[in-house]
C-alpha cells in the first residue's frame, strides 16, 4: 500500500478541518450526506454518459493503483536481460524456454516467447513496440476518464448549493432555519471543489506518471529481447538500457 498518498489525503482533509475550527465553525456542518451524492454520484453519471461503462471498469481498476501501485524495478529488469544474454550467447536462444516460465511480467514472457518461437527480430520489435503504446493508450484513457469526474465536481457542487438555496427559501419565515439552511447549501460547493483538487486530480497526477513509468519499463524489456535475439554483445545490451530509470 503506497502510505504517501493516505498521508496527503489527510494532510489535505486535515487542513480544511483544521482551518474550519480555528476560524470558528463547527465541523457538524461539514457532514452532508446530500451534497456528498450530487457531487460523487452526480460526477461519475456526467462522467459515464460520455464514456462506457468498459472505461469506467478499466478506470476503477486503474484507481487502484493510487492505493496499491505497481512495481516496475529497472535495475532488476537490466540484470535478467544481461543475464539471460550470456546464456543466450553461450548456449542458443531456445535455452531461455526454462527461463522465461519464471518471468513475473506477462508482457517480457509473451516477448521472449514470440522471439524463442522464431519471429523476426525487426518485426517482433515493431509489433512490441505497438503493444506497449496500445496499453499505454489505454491506461491514458482510463486516467482521462477519471479526470472528467473531477472536471465535472466543482460544476455539480454548484448545482448542490443551489438546490441547497432553493430549499433554505422555503423557510423565509423561520430565520433560525433560513440560516442554517443557506449554511449547509453552500457545503456542496465546498464537497465539490474538495473532491477535484483534494482527490481526483492528484490521484490522475499519479496515475498518469505510474501509466508513463510503465510504458518506459516496457520499452526496456523490448530492446531487451530485441538486443538477445538479433545476437548483440551482452555487454553492448547492457550499455544500451542504462539510459532507463
Amino acid at each position: 500500500m503506497d502510505l504517501v498518498t493516505l498521508a496527503g489525503l489527510l494532510l489535505a482533509f486535515g487542513s480544511v478541518l483544521l482551518s474550519n475550527w480555528l476560524g470558528g465553525g463547527e465541523v457538524i456542518l461539514l457532514l452532508n450526506l446530500p451534497s456528498a451524492i450530487i457531487v460523487i454520484l452526480g460526477s461519475f453519471g456526467a462522467t459515464l454518459m460520455q464514456s462506457n461503462i468498459q472505461d469506467a471498469s478499466r478506470a476503477i481498476s486503474l484507481a487502484k493503483w493510487s492505493l496499491f501501485p505497481p512495481t516496475f524495478d529497472f535495475s532488476f529488469a537490466r540484470s535478467s536481460m544481461i543475464t539471460l544474454a550470456y546464456k543466450a550467447r553461450r548456449l542458443s536462444l531456445i535455452a531461455l524456454e526454462s527461463d522465461i516460465t519464471q518471468l513475473s511480467n506477462e508482457f517480457a514472457t509473451r516477448a521472449f516467447q514470440m522471439a524463442i518461437d522464431g519471429d523476426d527480430p525487426e518485426s517482433l520489435a515493431d509489433r512490441l513496440h505497438d503493444e506497449a503504446n496500445r496499453i499505454h493508450d489505454r491506461r491514458m484513457s482510463s486516467v482521462t476518464f477519471i479526470e472528467s469526474i473531477g472536471g465535472y465536481a466543482p460544476t455539480l457542487g454548484i448545482m448542490g448549493s443551489v438546490l441547497g438555496l432553493i430549499q433554505a427559501m422555503a423557510n423565509l419565515d423561520s430565520p433560525e432555519a433560513l440560516g442554517h439552511g443557506i449554511a449547509v447549501a453552500f457545503v456542496s460547493t465546498l464537497y465539490g471543489q474538495g473532491f477535484a483538487n483534494l482527490v481526483v486530480f492528484p490521484i490522475v497526477r499519479k496515475l498518469s506518471g505510474y501509466a508513463d513509468q510503465e510504458l518506459l519499463y516496457n520499452q526496456l524489456l523490448i530492446d531487451g529481447v530485441y538486443g538477445i535475439a538479433t545476437g548483440k554483445h551482452p555487454q553492448r545490451i547492457e550499455r544500451e538500457l542504462t539510459s532507463y530509470e
